[in-house]
């Protein structure tokens, strides 16, 4: 049975894919800068050093990159600390899976301070052991690196983890370093739903069906 479930946050616990979806391109916007066709989507695969260097480097931005982070930084706190919703049986089935006797751990491309503001106010804190986010190991989701860290951080091997995700690139990526991938569909990625189908170990339209093969 495995045992150690490693959670994605955004458009999987919570339903905030929205936000990342237009705040790169708003960050942009804001300071007069033409987003290009295609960055929405390019955004949603990047970390936010990544997208900071790529501000710079594509679109001419002169500010250093550690004042881009804490300008999107600004604009996404409210969001987490106020208004980002859990997704439908989130909760309920995280308490279910706590009493099963599943460890459960975050990992996110999102800052450690908006993740655990988020959990709080959600009150899904209590069911997560350790967070692992992009930023802090200087790693994205696209880089089997991050989950290798995972697994020796938690001192397991990847037949005793399910990683639980909604984007393809780290289902991909997670798939490659031998880890059981559930795929939770979220609008987001609505137009690759169908590749994710067909390499995701299962894949769900609802969260609480999870408990189906747990």
């Amino acid at each position: 049975m495995k045992k150690i479930l490693i959670f994605d946050m955004d458009g999987v616990l919570l339903d905030s894919m929205p936000l990342w979806e237009h705040l790169g391109v708003g960050y942009l916007t804001a300071h007069g800068i033409q987003p290009t066709p295609g960055l929405r989507e390019r955004l949603l695969q990047m970390t936010m050093p990544e997208a900071a260097a790529l501000f710079r480097t594509e679109f001419g931005m002169t500010d250093s990159a550690e004042k881009i982070i804490s300008g999107i930084d600004a604009m996404a706190e409210e969001f987490y600390t106020v208004k980002a919703p859990l997704k439908p049986g989130v909760a309920e089935t995280l308490a279910v899976l706590h009493r099963r006797g599943y460890c459960c751990v975050l990992a996110t491309a999102t800052d450690r301070d908006l993740a655990q503001a988020a959990l709080s106010r959600t009150g899904i804190a209590e069911y997560f052991q350790q967070i692992f986010t992009c930023t802090e190991l200087n790693l994205s989701k696209k880089d089997p690196e991050f989950f290798r860290h995972i697994l020796n951080a938690l001192q397991v091997t990847p037949e005793k983890c399910a990683v639980i995700e909604d984007a393809l690139h780290a289902i991909q990526t997670a798939l490659s370093c031998g880890i059981d991938t559930y795929a939770l569909y979220d609008e987001s990625a609505r137009e690759v739903w169908p590749q994710i189908q067909s390499i995701a170990t299962r894949a769900f339209l609802r969260f609480d069906q999870l408990l189906e093969v747990l």
